[in-house]
Protein backbone atom coordinates (compact mmCIF):
# COMPACT_ATOMS: atom_id res chain seq x y z
CA UNK A 1 0.00 0.00 0.00
CA UNK A 2 1.08 3.60 -0.57
CA UNK A 3 -0.07 6.93 0.84
CA UNK A 4 -0.51 9.86 -1.54
CA UNK A 5 -1.37 13.49 -0.85
CA UNK A 6 -2.96 15.71 -3.48
CA UNK A 7 -3.85 19.38 -3.67
CA UNK A 8 -7.49 19.71 -4.68
CA UNK A 9 -8.79 22.57 -6.83
CA UNK A 10 -12.52 23.30 -6.77
CA UNK A 11 -13.37 22.59 -3.11
CA UNK A 12 -15.71 25.13 -1.50
CA UNK A 13 -17.18 23.58 1.68
CA UNK A 14 -17.52 20.52 3.92
CA UNK A 15 -19.81 18.81 1.40
CA UNK A 16 -16.91 18.71 -1.05
CA UNK A 17 -14.95 16.63 1.46
CA UNK A 18 -17.72 14.03 1.57
CA UNK A 19 -18.13 13.88 -2.23
CA UNK A 20 -14.40 13.56 -2.91
CA UNK A 21 -13.95 10.85 -0.29
CA UNK A 22 -16.88 8.83 -1.65
CA UNK A 23 -15.75 9.15 -5.26
CA UNK A 24 -12.16 8.13 -4.53
CA UNK A 25 -13.18 5.18 -2.34
CA UNK A 26 -15.06 3.77 -5.33
CA UNK A 27 -11.79 3.42 -7.26
CA UNK A 28 -10.53 -0.17 -7.21
CA UNK A 29 -7.47 -0.44 -4.99
CA UNK A 30 -8.27 2.58 -2.81
CA UNK A 31 -8.57 1.65 0.85
CA UNK A 32 -9.03 5.07 2.42
CA UNK A 33 -9.51 8.72 1.39
CA UNK A 34 -9.58 11.71 3.73
CA UNK A 35 -10.27 15.17 2.31
CA UNK A 36 -9.71 18.51 4.06
CA UNK A 37 -11.18 21.80 2.86
CA UNK A 38 -9.00 23.68 5.36
CA UNK A 39 -5.88 22.41 3.57
CA UNK A 40 -7.49 22.02 0.12
CA UNK A 41 -5.98 18.55 0.10
CA UNK A 42 -6.91 14.88 0.12
CA UNK A 43 -4.88 11.96 1.48
CA UNK A 44 -5.33 8.61 -0.28
CA UNK A 45 -4.20 5.20 0.94
CA UNK A 46 -4.15 2.77 -1.97
CA UNK A 47 -2.33 -0.10 -3.65
CA UNK A 48 0.71 0.50 -5.84
CA UNK A 49 -1.32 -0.23 -8.98
CA UNK A 50 -3.58 2.82 -8.55
CA UNK A 51 -2.59 5.69 -10.87
CA UNK A 52 -3.21 9.42 -10.60
CA UNK A 53 -5.22 9.33 -13.84
CA UNK A 54 -7.73 6.91 -12.26
CA UNK A 55 -8.19 9.10 -9.21
CA UNK A 56 -8.47 12.22 -11.34
CA UNK A 57 -11.12 10.60 -13.52
CA UNK A 58 -13.15 9.64 -10.44
CA UNK A 59 -13.64 13.26 -9.30
CA UNK A 60 -13.55 15.04 -12.66
CA UNK A 61 -17.33 14.99 -13.18
CA UNK A 62 -17.79 16.85 -9.88
CA UNK A 63 -15.47 19.64 -11.01
CA UNK A 64 -12.42 18.80 -8.87
CA UNK A 65 -8.79 18.62 -10.03
CA UNK A 66 -6.03 16.70 -8.24
CA UNK A 67 -2.36 17.70 -8.24
CA UNK A 68 0.46 15.78 -6.56
CA UNK A 69 1.89 17.70 -3.61
CA UNK A 70 5.62 18.48 -3.82
CA UNK A 71 7.78 21.47 -3.05
CA UNK A 72 7.02 23.10 -6.38
CA UNK A 73 3.24 22.55 -6.40
CA UNK A 74 2.22 23.34 -2.81
CA UNK A 75 -0.64 25.79 -2.62
CA UNK A 76 0.36 29.32 -1.71
CA UNK A 77 -0.38 30.47 1.83
CA UNK A 78 -1.11 34.05 0.83
CA UNK A 79 -3.36 36.04 3.13
CA UNK A 80 -5.14 37.57 0.14
CA UNK A 81 -5.61 35.50 -3.01
CA UNK A 82 -7.71 37.84 -5.15
CA UNK A 83 -6.06 39.80 -7.96
CA UNK A 84 -7.06 43.24 -9.25
CA UNK A 85 -9.73 41.94 -11.64
CA UNK A 86 -11.39 39.92 -8.87
CA UNK A 87 -11.63 42.98 -6.63
CA UNK A 88 -13.12 44.97 -9.53
CA UNK A 89 -15.80 42.29 -10.01
CA UNK A 90 -16.62 42.28 -6.30
CA UNK A 91 -16.66 46.10 -6.23
CA UNK A 92 -18.98 46.31 -9.24
CA UNK A 93 -21.50 43.90 -7.73
CA UNK A 94 -21.28 45.70 -4.36
CA UNK A 95 -22.02 49.11 -5.96
CA UNK A 96 -25.06 47.66 -7.75
CA UNK A 97 -26.31 46.06 -4.52
CA UNK A 98 -25.90 49.29 -2.53
CA UNK A 99 -27.73 51.23 -5.25
CA UNK A 100 -30.56 48.68 -5.28
CA UNK A 101 -30.75 48.78 -1.47
CA UNK A 102 -31.02 52.60 -1.40
CA UNK A 103 -33.68 52.56 -4.13
CA UNK A 104 -35.77 49.83 -2.49
CA UNK A 105 -35.45 51.53 0.91
CA UNK A 106 -36.80 54.78 -0.55
CA UNK A 107 -39.73 52.86 -2.02
CA UNK A 108 -40.38 51.19 1.38
CA UNK A 109 -40.07 47.75 -0.23
CA UNK A 110 -37.49 46.37 2.19
CA UNK A 111 -38.40 45.35 5.75
CA UNK A 112 -37.06 47.65 8.52
CA UNK A 113 -34.78 44.89 9.85
CA UNK A 114 -32.69 42.60 7.68
CA UNK A 115 -31.36 40.29 10.38
CA UNK A 116 -32.36 36.62 10.49
CA UNK A 117 -35.06 37.01 13.14
CA UNK A 118 -38.80 36.78 13.51
CA UNK A 119 -39.08 40.36 12.24
CA UNK A 120 -37.25 39.84 8.98
CA UNK A 121 -38.80 39.02 5.66
CA UNK A 122 -38.67 35.26 5.25
CA UNK A 123 -37.96 36.04 1.62
CA UNK A 124 -34.42 36.86 2.75
CA UNK A 125 -34.06 33.42 4.31
CA UNK A 126 -35.38 32.02 1.01
CA UNK A 127 -32.53 33.87 -0.73
CA UNK A 128 -30.04 32.27 1.66
CA UNK A 129 -31.45 28.93 0.52
CA UNK A 130 -30.81 29.89 -3.11
CA UNK A 131 -27.26 30.88 -2.16
CA UNK A 132 -26.65 27.55 -0.44
CA UNK A 133 -28.01 25.73 -3.49
CA UNK A 134 -25.62 27.53 -5.84
CA UNK A 135 -22.65 26.68 -3.65
CA UNK A 136 -21.65 23.04 -3.16
CA UNK A 137 -23.23 23.13 0.29
CA UNK A 138 -26.10 20.99 -1.01
CA UNK A 139 -23.99 18.77 -3.24
CA UNK A 140 -24.27 15.83 -0.83
CA UNK A 141 -28.05 16.25 -0.61
CA UNK A 142 -28.18 16.39 -4.40
CA UNK A 143 -26.06 13.25 -4.67
CA UNK A 144 -28.32 11.47 -2.21
CA UNK A 145 -31.36 12.48 -4.26
CA UNK A 146 -29.72 11.14 -7.43
CA UNK A 147 -29.04 7.83 -5.67
CA UNK A 148 -32.72 7.57 -4.74
CA UNK A 149 -33.82 8.49 -8.28
CA UNK A 150 -31.46 5.95 -9.86
CA UNK A 151 -32.80 3.18 -7.61
CA UNK A 152 -36.33 4.05 -8.69
CA UNK A 153 -35.43 4.09 -12.38
CA UNK A 154 -33.67 0.70 -12.11
CA UNK A 155 -36.75 -0.88 -10.57
CA UNK A 156 -39.18 0.68 -13.03
CA UNK A 157 -38.27 0.57 -16.72
CA UNK A 158 -40.16 2.53 -19.35
CA UNK A 159 -41.43 5.27 -17.06
CA UNK A 160 -42.96 8.49 -18.35
CA UNK A 161 -41.41 11.83 -17.41
CA UNK A 162 -44.15 12.47 -14.87
CA UNK A 163 -43.58 9.08 -13.24
CA UNK A 164 -39.81 9.64 -13.07
CA UNK A 165 -40.54 12.76 -11.03
CA UNK A 166 -42.09 10.81 -8.12
CA UNK A 167 -38.83 10.26 -6.19
CA UNK A 168 -38.18 14.00 -6.36
CA UNK A 169 -41.57 14.68 -4.79
CA UNK A 170 -41.15 12.25 -1.88
CA UNK A 171 -37.53 13.25 -1.23
CA UNK A 172 -38.23 17.00 -1.23
CA UNK A 173 -41.45 16.57 0.75
CA UNK A 174 -39.43 14.80 3.44
CA UNK A 175 -36.80 17.53 3.32
CA UNK A 176 -39.26 20.44 3.59
CA UNK A 177 -41.35 18.84 6.35
CA UNK A 178 -38.29 17.83 8.40
CA UNK A 179 -36.75 21.31 8.12
CA UNK A 180 -39.98 22.92 9.33
CA UNK A 181 -40.59 20.42 12.16
CA UNK A 182 -36.96 20.13 13.34
CA UNK A 183 -36.42 23.88 12.96
CA UNK A 184 -39.46 24.41 15.17
CA UNK A 185 -38.12 21.83 17.64
CA UNK A 186 -34.78 23.69 17.89
CA UNK A 187 -36.64 26.96 18.47
CA UNK A 188 -38.76 25.30 21.15
CA UNK A 189 -35.60 23.86 22.73
CA UNK A 190 -34.30 27.40 23.11
CA UNK A 191 -37.49 28.21 25.00
CA UNK A 192 -37.24 25.14 27.25
CA UNK A 193 -33.63 25.99 28.09
CA UNK A 194 -34.86 29.47 29.14
CA UNK A 195 -31.86 31.14 27.55
CA UNK A 196 -30.99 34.48 29.11
CA UNK A 197 -30.86 37.53 26.86
CA UNK A 198 -27.06 37.50 27.21
CA UNK A 199 -26.81 33.88 26.02
CA UNK A 200 -29.26 34.60 23.19
CA UNK A 201 -27.17 37.61 22.22
CA UNK A 202 -23.97 35.54 22.20
CA UNK A 203 -25.65 32.89 20.00
CA UNK A 204 -26.81 35.64 17.63
CA UNK A 205 -23.32 37.15 17.45
CA UNK A 206 -21.68 33.76 16.82
CA UNK A 207 -24.22 32.87 14.12
CA UNK A 208 -23.72 36.29 12.48
CA UNK A 209 -19.94 35.86 12.45
CA UNK A 210 -20.38 32.40 10.90
CA UNK A 211 -22.54 33.89 8.12
CA UNK A 212 -19.89 36.54 7.44
CA UNK A 213 -17.15 33.88 7.31
CA UNK A 214 -19.23 31.70 4.94
CA UNK A 215 -19.75 34.70 2.65
CA UNK A 216 -16.02 35.52 2.62
CA UNK A 217 -15.24 31.87 1.86
CA UNK A 218 -17.59 32.03 -1.13
CA UNK A 219 -15.73 35.12 -2.39
CA UNK A 220 -12.50 33.08 -2.16
CA UNK A 221 -10.30 36.08 -1.41
CA UNK A 222 -8.91 35.06 1.98
CA UNK A 223 -7.58 31.45 1.75
CA UNK A 224 -6.76 31.28 5.48
CA UNK A 225 -10.50 31.51 6.28
CA UNK A 226 -10.96 28.04 4.79
CA UNK A 227 -9.52 26.66 8.01
CA UNK A 228 -12.74 27.69 9.77
CA UNK A 229 -15.38 25.06 9.04
CA UNK A 230 -18.88 24.66 10.51
CA UNK A 231 -20.16 21.18 9.87
CA UNK A 232 -21.78 18.06 11.20
CA UNK A 233 -19.38 15.13 11.66
CA UNK A 234 -18.65 13.67 8.22
CA UNK A 235 -19.46 10.13 9.29
CA UNK A 236 -23.15 11.14 9.56
CA UNK A 237 -23.17 12.24 5.92
CA UNK A 238 -21.39 9.02 4.86
CA UNK A 239 -23.91 6.90 6.79
CA UNK A 240 -26.92 8.65 5.23
CA UNK A 241 -25.39 8.71 1.75
CA UNK A 242 -24.37 5.04 1.96
CA UNK A 243 -27.85 3.99 3.06
CA UNK A 244 -29.35 5.87 0.12
CA UNK A 245 -27.12 3.96 -2.31
CA UNK A 246 -27.79 0.54 -0.77
CA UNK A 247 -31.46 0.46 0.21
CA UNK A 248 -34.15 -0.42 -2.27
CA UNK A 249 -36.43 2.40 -3.37
CA UNK A 250 -39.69 2.96 -1.57
CA UNK A 251 -41.80 6.06 -0.99
CA UNK A 252 -41.01 5.82 2.71
CA UNK A 253 -37.25 5.56 2.16
CA UNK A 254 -37.24 8.49 -0.28
CA UNK A 255 -39.15 10.58 2.26
CA UNK A 256 -36.84 9.62 5.14
CA UNK A 257 -33.67 10.29 3.15
CA UNK A 258 -35.02 13.74 2.29
CA UNK A 259 -35.76 14.33 5.98
CA UNK A 260 -32.24 13.20 6.94
CA UNK A 261 -30.63 15.98 4.87
CA UNK A 262 -31.29 18.28 7.85
CA UNK A 263 -28.20 16.68 9.42
CA UNK A 264 -25.87 16.84 6.40
CA UNK A 265 -22.83 19.19 6.48
CA UNK A 266 -23.81 22.70 5.38
CA UNK A 267 -22.52 25.89 7.00
CA UNK A 268 -25.67 27.80 6.04
CA UNK A 269 -27.91 25.21 7.70
CA UNK A 270 -25.85 25.17 10.90
CA UNK A 271 -25.77 28.99 11.11
CA UNK A 272 -29.57 29.17 10.76
CA UNK A 273 -30.00 26.38 13.30
CA UNK A 274 -28.05 28.53 15.75
CA UNK A 275 -30.28 31.52 14.97
CA UNK A 276 -33.53 29.65 15.63
CA UNK A 277 -32.15 28.21 18.88
CA UNK A 278 -31.71 31.78 20.06
CA UNK A 279 -35.28 32.76 19.12
CA UNK A 280 -36.81 30.38 21.67
CA UNK A 281 -39.87 30.14 19.41
CA UNK A 282 -41.28 27.04 17.69
CA UNK A 283 -43.12 29.12 15.07
CA UNK A 284 -40.11 31.32 14.23
CA UNK A 285 -37.82 28.29 14.04
CA UNK A 286 -40.24 26.38 11.83
CA UNK A 287 -40.87 29.28 9.44
CA UNK A 288 -37.17 30.17 9.18
CA UNK A 289 -36.05 26.65 8.29
CA UNK A 290 -39.09 26.17 6.04
CA UNK A 291 -38.18 29.28 4.05
CA UNK A 292 -34.59 28.06 3.76
CA UNK A 293 -35.63 24.61 2.51
CA UNK A 294 -37.98 26.17 -0.05
CA UNK A 295 -35.07 28.31 -1.27
CA UNK A 296 -33.05 25.15 -1.97
CA UNK A 297 -35.98 23.46 -3.71
CA UNK A 298 -35.48 24.77 -7.29
CA UNK A 299 -31.89 23.46 -7.40
CA UNK A 300 -32.79 20.04 -5.96
CA UNK A 301 -35.80 19.53 -8.22
CA UNK A 302 -33.94 20.47 -11.39
CA UNK A 303 -30.48 19.23 -10.35
CA UNK A 304 -29.07 19.09 -13.89
CA UNK A 305 -30.83 22.08 -15.44
CA UNK A 306 -30.10 24.49 -12.58
CA UNK A 307 -26.41 23.73 -12.39
CA UNK A 308 -26.15 23.93 -16.19
CA UNK A 309 -27.71 27.40 -16.09
CA UNK A 310 -25.31 28.63 -13.39
CA UNK A 311 -22.15 28.29 -15.47
CA UNK A 312 -19.34 30.62 -16.47
CA UNK A 313 -19.97 34.35 -16.13
CA UNK A 314 -23.50 33.90 -14.76
CA UNK A 315 -22.26 31.61 -12.01
CA UNK A 316 -19.32 33.88 -11.19
CA UNK A 317 -21.39 37.02 -10.69
CA UNK A 318 -24.25 35.22 -8.95
CA UNK A 319 -21.75 33.69 -6.52
CA UNK A 320 -20.32 37.14 -5.77
CA UNK A 321 -23.83 38.55 -5.26
CA UNK A 322 -24.75 35.62 -3.02
CA UNK A 323 -21.59 35.96 -0.93
CA UNK A 324 -22.08 39.71 -0.43
CA UNK A 325 -25.73 39.15 0.50
CA UNK A 326 -24.78 36.60 3.15
CA UNK A 327 -22.08 38.92 4.53
CA UNK A 328 -24.61 41.80 4.68
CA UNK A 329 -27.13 39.66 6.57
CA UNK A 330 -24.46 38.66 9.06
CA UNK A 331 -23.42 42.30 9.60
CA UNK A 332 -27.03 43.49 10.00
CA UNK A 333 -27.65 40.87 12.66
CA UNK A 334 -24.58 41.75 14.74
CA UNK A 335 -26.34 44.82 16.15
CA UNK A 336 -29.26 42.88 17.70
CA UNK A 337 -26.73 40.48 19.19
CA UNK A 338 -24.80 43.31 20.83
CA UNK A 339 -28.09 44.83 22.04
CA UNK A 340 -28.99 41.56 23.76
CA UNK A 341 -25.69 41.34 25.63
CA UNK A 342 -26.20 44.91 26.83
CA UNK A 343 -23.35 46.47 24.85
CA UNK A 344 -23.30 50.27 24.88
CA UNK A 345 -20.86 50.71 22.00
CA UNK A 346 -21.37 54.00 20.16
CA UNK A 347 -23.81 55.45 22.68
CA UNK A 348 -23.12 58.98 24.01
CA UNK A 349 -21.22 59.25 27.29
CA UNK A 350 -23.57 59.85 30.23
CA UNK A 351 -21.14 59.95 33.14
CA UNK A 352 -21.14 63.76 33.21
CA UNK A 353 -24.91 64.31 32.84
CA UNK A 354 -26.18 66.78 35.44
CA UNK A 355 -29.58 68.19 36.36
CA UNK A 356 -32.81 66.49 37.34
CA UNK A 357 -35.32 67.88 34.85
CA UNK A 358 -36.37 64.35 33.82
CA UNK A 359 -36.81 63.00 37.34
CA UNK A 360 -40.35 62.34 38.53
CA UNK A 361 -40.03 61.07 42.10
CA UNK A 362 -43.25 60.13 43.88
CA UNK A 363 -43.26 58.52 47.34
CA UNK A 364 -39.57 57.75 47.05
CA UNK A 365 -39.84 56.11 43.62
CA UNK A 366 -38.81 57.35 40.17
CA UNK A 367 -41.88 57.03 37.94
CA UNK A 368 -41.16 56.59 34.20
CA UNK A 369 -43.51 55.64 31.35
CA UNK A 370 -42.72 53.94 28.05
CA UNK A 371 -44.86 53.24 24.96
CA UNK A 372 -43.93 50.46 22.56
CA UNK A 373 -45.31 50.88 19.03
CA UNK A 374 -44.24 48.13 16.67
CA UNK A 375 -40.51 47.91 17.37
CA UNK A 376 -40.09 51.56 18.41
CA UNK A 377 -39.76 52.99 21.93
CA UNK A 378 -41.28 56.34 22.95
CA UNK A 379 -39.23 57.80 24.57
CA UNK A 380 -36.08 55.74 24.07
CA UNK A 381 -33.95 57.50 26.73
CA UNK A 382 -34.45 58.14 30.44
CA UNK A 383 -32.28 59.84 33.05
CA UNK A 384 -32.39 58.09 36.43
CA UNK A 385 -30.89 58.71 39.84
CA UNK A 386 -28.62 56.09 41.28
CA UNK A 387 -29.88 54.09 44.32
CA UNK A 388 -33.46 55.39 43.95
CA UNK A 389 -36.12 52.70 43.18
CA UNK A 390 -37.69 52.94 39.70
CA UNK A 391 -41.30 52.14 38.80
CA UNK A 392 -41.29 51.55 35.04
CA UNK A 393 -44.76 51.63 33.47
CA UNK A 394 -44.86 50.14 29.96
CA UNK A 395 -47.73 50.33 27.46
CA UNK A 396 -47.23 47.40 25.05
CA UNK A 397 -50.69 47.42 23.46
CA UNK A 398 -49.26 48.39 20.06
CA UNK A 399 -46.08 46.28 20.22
CA UNK A 400 -45.49 43.66 17.56
CA UNK A 401 -43.13 40.74 17.03
CA UNK A 402 -40.30 40.62 19.54
CA UNK A 403 -41.35 44.10 20.69
CA UNK A 404 -43.88 42.30 22.89
CA UNK A 405 -40.96 41.30 25.15
CA UNK A 406 -38.84 43.84 27.02
CA UNK A 407 -35.32 42.90 28.05
CA UNK A 408 -32.75 44.72 30.21
CA UNK A 409 -29.69 42.42 29.93
CA UNK A 410 -27.55 44.19 32.52
CA UNK A 411 -30.28 43.88 35.18
CA UNK A 412 -31.38 40.36 34.20
CA UNK A 413 -34.91 41.57 33.36
CA UNK A 414 -36.96 39.86 30.63
CA UNK A 415 -40.73 40.38 30.72
CA UNK A 416 -43.62 39.80 28.32
CA UNK A 417 -45.80 42.84 27.71
CA UNK A 418 -49.58 42.26 27.95
CA UNK A 419 -51.78 43.94 25.34
CA UNK A 420 -54.71 44.71 27.65
CA UNK A 421 -52.95 46.43 30.56
CA UNK A 422 -49.92 48.45 31.63
CA UNK A 423 -46.90 46.36 32.61
CA UNK A 424 -45.09 47.66 35.71
CA UNK A 425 -41.48 46.69 36.37
CA UNK A 426 -39.67 47.78 39.53
CA UNK A 427 -35.88 47.91 39.85
CA UNK A 428 -33.15 49.96 41.52
CA UNK A 429 -30.09 51.18 39.55
CA UNK A 430 -27.03 50.86 41.77
CA UNK A 431 -24.28 52.08 39.43
CA UNK A 432 -23.85 55.25 37.39
CA UNK A 433 -23.52 54.82 33.63
CA UNK A 434 -25.59 53.42 30.78
CA UNK A 435 -28.07 50.56 30.90
CA UNK A 436 -29.67 49.46 27.61
CA UNK A 437 -33.06 47.87 27.06
CA UNK A 438 -34.32 46.15 23.94
CA UNK A 439 -36.79 43.51 22.76
CA UNK A 440 -36.44 39.76 23.19
CA UNK A 441 -34.50 39.46 19.92
CA UNK A 442 -32.49 42.68 20.17
CA UNK A 443 -34.23 44.18 17.12
CA UNK A 444 -36.04 47.06 18.87
CA UNK A 445 -34.30 50.21 20.05
CA UNK A 446 -32.07 49.95 21.83
CA UNK A 447 -33.31 52.30 24.54
CA UNK A 448 -31.02 53.55 27.28
CA UNK A 449 -31.21 54.54 30.94
CA UNK A 450 -28.72 57.27 31.89
CA UNK A 451 -27.97 56.62 35.54
CA UNK A 452 -26.45 59.64 37.34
Amino acid sequence: MKKLTFNVAGMTCASCEVLIERKLRQVSGVEKAKASKAKDQVEVKCSDEVQLAQLQEAVKDKGYTLNVVDDSSRLSAKLIAADGSRWKEIGSVLVIMIGAYILLSQLDVLPPNLGVTENMSYGLVFLIGLVAAISTCLAVAGGLLLAVVNKYNQLNAGLSRAQKFKPHLYFNAGRIISYAVLGGAIGALGSVLTLSSTVTGMITIIASILMIIIGLQLLNVFPWLNKIQVKMPKFIAHKIYGAGEQKEFSKKNAFLFGAATFFLPCGFTQALQLYVLGTGSFITGALTMLAFSLGTLPALISIGAFTSFAKGTVQKYFTIFSALLVIALGIFNLTPGFNLVGATIGMPDTNNVVGDSQFNIVDGKQIISLKVEGLEYYPDQFTLKKNVPVEWRIDGSKARGCGQIISVPKLGITEKLPRDQIKTIVFTPTEAGKITFTCGMGMAGPGVFKVV
